[in-house]
């Protein structure tokens, strides 16, 4: 299930975060959860497992005219590598249904998987 992170929720958002290989260290990924919750055309969703309740991926997404631009993918750590690609298009379908106005896309560096989730669709 996808959910849009309440203020309460940063210690997770921040740990998700910090999986992510483009922010080195915790200024960084501190510095990234203050750029999304400063702007009201950006949000930070988390993915909460079914089954364990547990949140095992984060997106950060843009609203931009008629898109949503997902800048962030992260998946944690109990999520094995095979799981990823299914669940990808688990979040995808999600996000589609969330923002059914909107047109997905992905930034330069989340495109590849969102070409992918978008083939499997």
């Amino acid at each position: 299930m996808l959910v849009i992170v309440r203020k309460d929720q940063s210690k997770i958002v921040m740990g998700l975060l910090s999986y992510s290989p483009d922010l080195a260290d915790i200024a960084a990924v501190q510095r990234e959860y203050d750029w999304y919750q400063s702007d009201d055309s950006r949000d930070i969703l988390l993915w909460r497992d079914e089954d364990t309740h547990h949140f095992t991926a984060l997106l950060g997404v843009a609203r931009a005219y008629n898109s949503i631009v997902i800048r962030h993918i992260v998946f944690s750590p109990e999520v094995l590598h095979r799981q990823k690609k299914v669940l990808g298009k688990q979040i995808y379908e999600a996000l589609k249904a969330q923002y059914p106005d909107k047109v997905v896309m992905g930034s330069i560096t989340t495109q590849k998987y969102v070409t992918t989730w978008q083939n499997e669709s």
